[in-house]
């Protein structure tokens, strides 16, 4: 009963992520038509320091997941979830507040001006909302979480598609980064509405409310929890987007457009299968330390089947960009050389730190993420220097991301015993094909070879684990049917 509620939580999650994937669609292929090359890239820039407006929260959602991972709803108490909330949002906006001033102050006059004072608003709405995700991810109450993306999909395909009528029948040239990065600050302002009302209904639920009682001594516990979580994260972001961070700083706005743009493509490959992360931590918290280590090596295995099954939306991808987006045309360069990072990165973030937080060794995984940092920091400092090139950034992303697997996974097995290291075969083989592949010219051609070889790789390196899935896809589909 347990795995058909997983299985379950994660097609419901899966299907709000969908939703959201079309709605990426829209953002990564159409948004870039509707600004101008350099105004594109200053919102690819407010997106990149976005990325760190997590950090903001300082662990305490974080902590939140951690505490109330896997819990029932009846047994969390109303006046202790309430004291956190209203703590938080008291943090939180103080934060907002600092960030904004600093903007003014620091860069006034010049596009960060904007950028970092959007960021201030952002950060606020955003850890916010995430508060709400990750209670309810906590108490796996996947619906809400579902129906918020359904929401921020309809609303930022609507802002989209808005744009590009006004544009199609003359009332307007497009948008500008500024307009849009309002508007996309706006659609997190919906989901907090939606949110707040969906703890306000008054069911079971109906827990969350603000007080003036905060309990420090409760409070610093849960930051205290939360912490080393949130900045491994946050590290772990920082090496996933040092490269971007590089090509920001040291080479035009132009070339940083494109690059990003390379990122927007992969993005949109991630978005749904990230809803098996969202579900599978309280799962495995669940489970206990021992059910879920024996589950390691099979959920390893899954994620790399399917991540790299996914990488044949590379070809519609590069149709599309090549006919509707020829300016972004030397954008599928970067895309072709980093895509076969997706399956690593997913390992990592889905599968990996799900673990390191199940065995509570999060400053392992937090040791382990610095010293990837530290490595990736040095690579890319070589690698610029030597070639200022960003082909020659985008290859070393690449081998990063393979060295910070190594370093997270390795040691995770050693401490706890796991064997069968088929799954590193599996990612350099599979690397070679998809390289091999997409390197010829006919695109038929190169799509068919592609999937052959990832089907004759999977069935020799994998077959164990392709047996296994094939035979709860049977379960799962009998039960479906019968």
């Amino acid at each position: 009963m347990e795995d058909n509620n997983f299985f379950k939580n994660v097609a419901r999650v899966m299907f709000g992520n969908a939703a959201l994937l079309l709605s990426q669609v829209l953002t990564g292929l159409v948004l870039p038509k509707l600004m101008s090359v350099e105004s594109f890239g200053n919102y690819r820039t407010f997106m990149l320091y976005g990325t760190y407006a997590g950090l903001l929260h300082f662990g305490f959602v974080d902590g939140i997941l951690f505490k109330y991972g896997g819990k029932n709803i009846d047994d969390i108490k109303r006046e202790e979830i309430s004291k956190y909330f209203s703590a938080f949002i008291a943090i939180e906006a103080i934060t907002s507040i600092a960030i904004m001033a600093i903007s003014v102050f620091l860069f006034s006059g010049s596009k960060y001006e904007f950028i970092f004072f959007a960021i201030g608003i952002y950060s606020f709405v955003l850890n916010i909302v995430t508060f709400f995700q990750y209670f309810s991810q906590a108490i796996m109450r996947f619906g809400l979480v579902s129906s918020a993306s359904l929401i921020q999909a309809a609303t930022i395909s609507m802002i989209i598609v808005s744009v590009l009528v006004s544009k199609l029948v003359g009332f307007s040239n497009g948008v500008n980064y500024q307009t849009y990065v309002l508007m996309y600050i706006g659609v997190y302002c919906v989901l907090l509405v939606f949110y707040t009302f969906g703890y306000k209904n008054g069911n079971r639920h109906n827990k969350i409310s603000i007080t003036g009682k905060y309990g420090v001594n409760g409070i610093s516990e849960v930051f205290k929890i939360g912490l080393p979580i949130t900045i491994a994260y946050q590290i772990s972001n920082l090496t996933l987007n040092l490269d971007n961070q590089f090509v920001s700083m040291f080479f035009s706005a132009r070339t940083f457009a494109k690059y990003s743009f390379a990122y927007n493509l992969i993005s949109v490959t991630v978005s749904v299968v990230l809803a098996v992360a969202m579900v599978l931590f309280p799962y495995l918290n669940k489970l206990g330390k021992a059910a879920a280590l024996k589950q390691y090596i099979n959920n390893i295995d899954y994620i790399l089947l399917f991540a790299y099954a996914s990488l044949i939306s590379y070809y519609p991808v590069q149709i599309i960009v090549t006919w509707f987006l020829p300016e972004y045309q030397e954008s599928l360069v970067y895309f072709r050389i980093l895509s076969p990072g997706v399956a690593i990165t997913l390992c990592i973030t889905v599968i990996v730190s799900n673990y390191y937080k199940v065995m509570d060794d999060n400053i392992r995984y937090l040791r382990n993420g610095c010293i990837s940092l530290v490595i990736t920091l040095i690579l890319d400092t070589v690698v610029y220097f030597t070639f200022k090139d960003v082909i020659a950034m985008a290859f070393v992303s690449l081998v990063e991301l393979a060295i910070w697997y190594t370093i997270e996974d390795v040691s995770f097995r050693v401490k706890y015993n796991i064997k069968n290291f088929s799954s590193y075969l599996y990612i350099g083989l599979m690397i070679v094909a998809f390289e091999v592949a997409t390197g010829l010219q006919d695109i038929l051609l190169s799509l068919i070879i592609y999937v052959c070889l990832y089907l004759v790789i999977s069935l020799l390196v994998m077959r164990r684990s392709v047996k296994a899935f094939a035979r709860i896809l049977k379960i799962r589909t009998a039960l479906f049917l019968g």
